[in-house]
């Protein structure tokens, strides 16, 4: 296809102004190559990725520790600890510590979502080579 040949629409040209100059340019190029709705969906999606925050990524994960339960509640920058056993909690923090995961503990307020009776909160503030407990 030749740039005499290409025909951009009007909603198409919306999103070309919304373009930097040099991604202007690769848009034209992809235009060409793959065609005016793909260039457009590719472009949509790189604008996308660079003015809409990411959301946090949270997973949670229920153990079974001895006769205990212990809910683990992991987000980017923290991890939440609830169980009906204090013991099971201070068991994992110590397995993470010897894993190498450097924690802080912060005081928050137990939620609704936490069904356990025993609630901590820890700052994730790293991790390093594991610790050997010699």
């Amino acid at each position: 296809m030749k740039l005499e040949e290409l025909e951009i629409l009007e909603n198409d040209f919306d999103l070309f102004t919304a373009l930097d100059d040099v991604d202007k340019i690769e848009f034209l190029y992809d235009v060409t190559e793959i065609g005016t709705e793909e260039a457009v969906f590719k472009h949509v999606q790189r604008l996308a990725d660079k003015y809409i925050p990411n959301e946090q990524h949270v997973q949670s994960e229920d153990f079974q520790v001895g006769p205990y339960r212990l809910c683990v509640t992991s987000f980017p920058d923290k991890i939440t600890l609830n169980s009906n056993s204090l013991k099971a909690i201070k068991q994992f923090v110590r397995k993470l510590f010897i894993d190498g995961v450097l924690l802080w503990p912060l005081k928050e307020k137990k939620t609704e979502y936490d069904m356990y009776r025993f609630f901590r909160v820890y700052k994730i503030l790293g991790r390093v080579s594991p610790f050997s407990e010699n």
